[in-house]
């Protein structure tokens, strides 16, 4: 059986790559989680007056909701344009 030697320098440059290449990969990834930032986070809990604004200005939404009419749904045909009006003979 055949054995390959490597000189050392070479040795030396494949180890570098190797370890380049690692840390180039898991930068990006290590970059997704920052220390300290927390986006589930635990917001603070509201004043009174800021709650009641909030809901009240929800139920404002809901009543304006409930104002706008219902449309009919139309048909849609997109190839109505195509078809024509006249059905087609068989």
């Amino acid at each position: 059986m055949k054995t390959i030697r490597l000189c050392r320098h070479s040795v030396v440059v494949l180890v570098i790559n190797c370890a380049v290449l690692s840390i180039a990969l898991s930068g990006s990834a290590f970059a997704q989680f920052k220390p300290g930032v927390n986006f589930k986070g635990d917001k603070p809990p509201l004043d009174p007056k800021s709650e009641a604004y909030k809901k009240q200005l929800d139920q404002e939404y809901q009543s304006t909701l409930k104002a706008i009419p219902d449309q009919p749904q139309k048909k849609i045909d997109p190839w109505a344009n195509i078809r024509g009006s006249t059905p087609a003979q068989k």
